[in-house]
């Protein structure tokens, strides 16, 4: 199966998360970070969707650089444009946040993350368990005490959020990783 698309996408997302690093102490550069989502998509999750794939490649591109969705489909189209757009993250806005708490401000965002993963296609869900299952393995590495419980009970609703039958792979993967 040709790949080209996927290697440019990689590419694109290696270049744009350049100088950006993963969390935890010597964090890797971050463009390990979609080539893993990628990696577990297709191996773990069975997706030979090429244009999946490469929406996996750019899932944070959005969020973490200044890319813009307009320069996303010239370069790869719409439907991974699509895809990319539905994957990218709202924060919560100033107003929202003020006057809460730290541990407030954690609940409205997780929320926020629960809501827009209920709304998802199923091909973004399918995305969206593979990054969970890299970002739960690199929390099991950089995370300790409350910040670990919250995220193993955030991981738990999006199980519950997405059903097993968008990816059953992925899916027994994150809950395997749960213990």
């Amino acid at each position: 199966m040709p790949y080209s698309l996927l290697s440019k996408a990689i590419r694109f997302a290696v270049e744009k998360h350049d100088g950006e690093y993963r969390e935890g102490e010597s964090g890797l550069p971050y463009a390990t970070h979609p080539v893993e989502v990628c990696v577990a998509l297709r191996y773990i999750g069975g997706v030979t969707d090429v244009d999946i794939l490469c929406a996996a490649a750019l899932h944070d591109v959005l969020e973490e650089t200044s890319t813009t969705s307009n320069e996303i489909e010239t370069q790869f189209g719409t439907r991974i444009s699509r895809l990319v757009l539905e994957l990218t993250r709202r924060e919560p806005s100033s107003q929202e946040v003020a006057n809460l708490t730290k541990e407030a401000v954690w609940e409205l965002r997780s929320g926020i993350l629960l809501d827009e993963i209920s709304r998802m296609s199923p091909d973004a869900q399918s995305v969206k368990l593979a990054d969970r299952l890299a970002n739960f393995r690199q929390a099991k590495v950089t995370r300790k005490g409350a910040k670990m419980r919250r995220y193993v009970s955030q991981t738990k609703k999006i199980l519950e959020t997405i059903p097993k039958s968008v990816n059953p792979g992925l899916w027994k993967a994150i809950a395997s990783e749960l213990g």
